[in-house]
């Protein structure tokens, strides 16, 4: 054997390991593409959780992930989950196409239509209340989120620019229609209409509150211990009673809220201890 022979040959170019790529496409049943869809992809080692948006081809890409880790990965589009797909790192593969169906229906829009997400929820006394529901982009689990109630006369569309800013933020973000608001006008399948009364009546607007949290809670990704509500006009007045009623609101802020309201809304000054607040208010009077 000649002296400078090596006793071991050099490893090929092609076994070694490469990072992993992973990528694919997510559609409903149709093979319709899903647009705005969210791809979650869990590292199994570190644990830590990242949201991939599709683009409007309904295709996610991940690119360098490191190939020592499994992974696990399932789609989301409008409340509607998929079946979990895992990459394993036992397969020296650089190049893994995952591609995702759910049963959703799509609506076409028009170009001057902006569609929201949106989540639908009953009362216990049977009022169908409406929201939309919307996660950050890249943001890992768990997420804060924002419970937003709007004013007397107004919908969950008078926070669609501020829900934005908050999203861009790395919030979770619910805005919520009251009962005799936007789409939530029906109780027990008969329609309603908001009543200036309501705005001091303890089984109405206060009613909303609990199976809009019951809801936000129940979401997988959301931290629990981080949610907030913000509120205006009677959305203030219910934020107070949020923050003194739910211990998982950790804070509240109340935009202009009635604090005769407010206390006729929690039915007894004893259920009307906010503990963490802040109050905007139009002037010192208020």
């Amino acid at each position: 054997m000649p002296a400078d022979a090596q006793l071991f040959p050099k490893a090929r170019p092609d076994n070694v390991i490469k990072p992993k790529n992973i990528h694919g496409v997510v559609q409903d049943l149709r093979g319709t593409p899903l647009a705005g869809a969210r791809v979650f992809l869990r590292d199994m080692k570190t644990k830590v959780v990242r949201t991939i948006e599709t683009d409007q081809n309904g295709e996610y890409k991940v690119f360098a992930l490191p190939p020592n880790v499994d992974y696990e990965l399932y789609a989301d589009f409008k409340g509607k989950s998929s079946e979990k797909k895992f990459v394993s790192s036992f397969l020296n593969r650089e190049d893994n196409v995952l591609n995702f169906q759910l049963d959703v229906a799509v609506i076409e829009a028009n170009a001057d239509s902006t569609p929201n997400p949106g989540v639908t929820f009953k009362s216990f006394d049977l009022v169908e209340l409406h929201a939309s529901f919307e996660m950050p982009s890249g943001i890992p689990a768990p997420v804060p989120a924002v419970l937003l109630l709007h004013g007397y006369g107004e919908d969950r569309s008078a926070w669609k620019d501020f829900g934005q800013q908050l999203r861009n933020r790395g919030w979770a973000v619910m805005a919520l229609d009251l009962r005799g608001h936007g789409e939530s006008k029906s109780r027990n399948q008969r329609p309603i209409q908001a009543s200036p009364e309501w705005r001091k009546d303890p089984h109405e607007f206060p009613v909303d509150l609990d199976p809009a949290l019951d809801w936000l809670k129940a979401q997988p990704r959301i931290d629990t211990r981080k949610i907030v509500v913000i509120g205006s006009d009677v959305g203030a007045n219910l934020a107070l009673i949020a923050s003194g009623r739910f211990p998982e609101v950790r804070t509240i802020v109340a935009i202009k809220p009635n604090l005769d309201e407010s206390l006729a809304l929690a039915g007894s000054a004893q259920d009307f201890q906010p503990r963490s607040a802040l109050i905007v208010a139009a002037n010192p009077a208020e």
